[in-house]
């Protein structure tokens, strides 16, 4: 199993916080930290990585400059897993390479302070396809960080797309949190997206930043104001416009709050347009409605979470899972990630991660409102559609 992981790759520069401070900042005032984590980050290393852990080969597509954090960054990757991890990263001197300074508190969500360095040149002719050609699938992540792919209402990314498809790639995208001071900000994300996911088998982003792009009112409700509450009817809302758009798996990644997952109807008559179908149970894949709440960890780091639990997904679409144990892997896959700082560090083999599911591993008491769902198993909900 090879898969390719394209789009963003920058370094991270994560202080470590001293056990009782909180996240609190003051002009001229000074915070102690306990030392420094620099590794990798982006979808290319931290999906990339995640899934040569748990067993796929993976070849890595980004951009990187010639400078002293790309040498960082190609060494890490190197002593990463070699044996499994092809690094075809694009080498540039016209710009920096992209770097992100995490500032994680304990018992809060992470900020980042982002430079995109050449993510934001990065194009569609940075991808040979030639190098691709004993790959099965094709991810890619974080187009709203992206300059050049986000212009023009994602034309770059309509083409690399396009590119998969034609040659056979089963295509999944994540997306990423854009600036609001940015350019990306005045993106009409909707169309973005009704013009993408036809060509996207799985689409697979956090809901946080999903609504943040197409429904800002509830964005405000559900995570600055609190007034609302997320629950299931809304997720099946916002997930059947985007099948409407032509994703056929929806996974929305929602946090503390654990993964939702939405599938279209799945037929036969559609494998002339992508080899996702012949990997698929139809009978147990077409109209599949689940939720689950997270699995129970001590969180030291949420960096990389969404990244992680989209490589477990993936591995278990791909290794022809039932849904079921796909959206529980992936689940277990993030809570790994955010028992350490990094993304990576927290990460088991396949084996190991699922010998501690089947071994009752305790989930979380956090999960959205549920009306009318069915619960399948512990910490597993069904709904009929």
């Amino acid at each position: 199993m090879k898969i390719a992981v394209v789009g963003h790759i920058c370094l991270d520069i994560i202080p470590n916080w001293l056990e009782g401070n909180l996240c609190a900042l003051k002009p001229g005032h000074t915070l102690e930290m306990n030392g420094i984590d620099i590794s990798l980050g982006g979808a290319v290393s931290n999906t990339g990585l995640a899934l040569s852990k748990l067993g796929a080969s993976v070849t890595l597509v980004g951009k990187v400059g010639r400078d002293e954090l790309g040498e960082i960054v190609e060494e890490k990757i190197q002593n990463s897993s070699p044996s499994r991890v092809e690094n075809n990263l694009v080498k540039s001197d016209k710009c920096n390479t992209s770097y992100s300074i995490v500032l994680s508190p304990p018992d809060t969500d992470r900020f980042f302070l982002h430079d995109p360095g050449l993510n934001s040149t990065f194009s569609s002719k940075d991808v040979d396809f030639t190098l691709l050609q004993n790959c099965e699938a094709f991810h890619f992540g974080y187009p709203p960080i992206m300059k050049k792919i986000y212009q023009d209402n994602g034309q770059e990314l309509l083409y690399l797309y396009q590119n998969a498809r034609d040659k056979g790639l089963i295509t999944s995208l994540d997306l990423a949190m854009p600036d609001p001071n940015s350019p990306a900000a005045l993106v009409n994300w909707e169309n973005f997206l009704a013009k993408t996911l036809p060509l996207v088998d799985v689409f697979i982003p956090s809901l946080e930043e999903l609504i943040f792009m197409i429904d800002y009112s509830n964005y405000q409700d559900f995570f600055c104001n609190g007034s609302k509450k997320i629950s299931g009817e809304y997720l099946n809302n916002i997930a059947c416009k985007l099948l409407d758009f032509g994703a056929k798996i929806v996974v929305l990644k929602l946090g503390e709050k654990g993964i939702y997952l939405r599938t279209k109807q799945l037929s036969i008559k559609e494998q002339e347009n992508t080899p996702l179908l012949e990997r698929l149970n139809l009978s147990e894949w077409s109209e599949c409605c689940l939720y689950t709440n997270n699995f129970k960890v001590q969180v030291k780091g949420t960096t990389g979470a969404g990244d992680c639990a989209a490589a477990g997904f993936l591995i278990g679409l791909l290794q022809e899972y039932s849904p079921e144990r796909a959206l529980n892997l992936a689940a277990a896959t993030g809570a790994c990630c955010v028992e350490e700082v990094d993304a990576i560090t927290g990460l088991r083999s396949l084996a190991e991660i699922e010998k501690k599911i089947n071994c009752g591993w305790v989930r979380s008491a956090e999960r959205i409102l549920l009306n009318n769902w069915e619960k399948i198993e512990p910490g597993l909900w069904h709904q009929d559609l």
